[in-house]
């Protein structure tokens, strides 16, 4: 007879808390066709692949089901997104929430304190969403000051959260939220998306960091992305390295960290070309932070493609050629465009390229592969009667780490080359 007053058994109230769990969490079922999907790493799941999931709103928690209904992560569930959920863990003994946020930020700490400089670089990335499993959330420091950007208004709901977590793991000087990817500003925007301070002190208007000892200006509230471009890091390095004795041009020049990177190199003149203004007038300010005279260097303010075909009418060549476009491709449908402005743009850039001289094309496309750009480059080649031998074939930085089954977050190609 059992003994009314004994303890149950730790089994069944495990079986206990994981059906009242079940209850309260919305739960989808996976297709077998993609449970492997998910347990290799890949991070998505389409709403056109998945069941639809009844009573769910945007932000909430979702259990993933595999056979037998059987558990196998969790996710996060956007009701308006081409992405339903989004995989935040795939262990059993790891439920999301605070803590999971918490233990992301800790992990991809650890790993910027292993494979960055520290001592010399304090603008990086932090938390490159999909690649540090906290998917949809990117957080990068400048100087001490974390800027907070959301791919998905399905975080807002637990954004005091990450909040916390980034203020008990980092300790910043501040946490400034940038608001969703893609998103305008204006009077209309639900103040939950509004760019905010979340926590500490207010940032300045422009923050000044150092990248390999070169200093930056960044301005997070206006400034592209989360301020600036930082996974380019490692490739203005590698500008810098070549750079000496060389005059360079440097097209979509944006506040001219390519421009900085290739003076400190010993350039002896560098052209920056942007069409935006602003960033003209703050890649002058960068010189000038660096001790280095702007006038002895050029700043355009110009559209790429005019700029090159008046470089072109007037035969002016240069030693060193960077191209760094926007994106070409922002979806699928856009990709086949996006591969003929490649080809045209950069055939157009190699023809002022002198013989034997250097060319750095990159581009942030996540639709357009490595070998797709290659291919570009290959026809660009072709058009300008100018053949290429490659030095350098690049993707991201360490600080940008992408799951390996998940191609769609390679995005950055950069390839630094030898026109004949």
């Amino acid at each position: 007879m059992l003994d009314p007053t004994a303890a149950p058994s730790i089994g069944p109230l495990r079986r206990a808390r994981d059906r009242l769990l079940c209850a309260r969490v919305p739960a989808v079922l996976v297709p077998d066709r993609l449970t492997r999907h998910v347990a290799a790493g890949h991070p998505w799941l389409y709403v056109d692949a998945v069941p639809a999931i009844t009573g769910a709103r945007t932000g909430e928690l979702v259990t993933l089901l595999g056979q037998g209904r059987r558990p196998i992560g969790s996710a996060l569930y956007d009701a308006d997104s081409p992405i339903a959920l989004r995989v935040l863990t795939t262990a059993r003994d790891e439920p999301a929430g605070p803590a999971l946020w918490k233990k992301r930020l800790e992990t991809a700490w650890l790993l910027r304190q292993a494979t960055l400089d520290q001592t010399t670089t304090d603008g990086f990335r932090l938390l490159h969403g999909e690649g540090d499993r906290l998917p949809g959330v990117v957080v990068d420091l400048y100087a001490g000051h974390a800027v907070l950007k959301l791919d998905t208004p399905a975080w807002l709901p637990h954004l005091a959260d990450l909040t916390a977590a980034i203020e008990g793991v980092v300790r910043p000087r501040s946490i400034y939220f940038k608001g969703l990817s893609g998103q305008k500003g204006g009077a209309d925007v639900p103040p939950a998306q509004r760019p905010r301070v979340l926590a500490g002190e207010e940032p300045p208007p422009l923050i000044e960091i150092r990248e390999y000892g070169m200093k930056l200006a960044v301005d997070v509230r206006r400034g592209q992305k989360t301020g600036m471009f930082l996974d380019q890091r490692d490739n203005r390095r590698l500008v810098r390295q070549v750079a000496r004795g060389r005059e360079v041009l440097n097209l979509f020049s944006y506040t001219g960290g390519f421009s900085v990177a290739a003076a400190l190199g010993g350039a002896v003149r560098v052209v920056s070309v942007d069409l935006a203004r602003a960033a003209v007038e703050a890649a002058r300010d960068n010189f000038a932070r660096n001790g280095l005279d702007p006038a002895a260097h050029g700043f355009v303010a110009a559209d790429a493609f005019d700029d090159l075909a008046a470089r072109e009418q007037a035969g002016e060549r240069f030693d060193l050629v960077v191209v760094d476009p926007p994106s070409f491709a922002p979806n699928q449908k856009a990709v086949r465009a996006a591969q003929a402005a490649y080809t045209r743009l950069n055939a157009q850039a190699l023809r002022r390229v002198r013989p034997g001289g250097l060319f750095a094309a990159a581009s942030c496309s996540s639709h357009i592969s490595m070998d797709m750009f290659l291919q570009t480059l290959r026809e660009a080649s072709r058009i300008a009667r100018r053949p290429l031998r490659l030095l350098e074939v690049r993707g991201e930085p360490p600080d940008h780490p992408t799951p390996l089954h998940f191609p769609e977050g390679r995005y950055l190609k950069f390839v630094l080359s030898v026109a004949e």
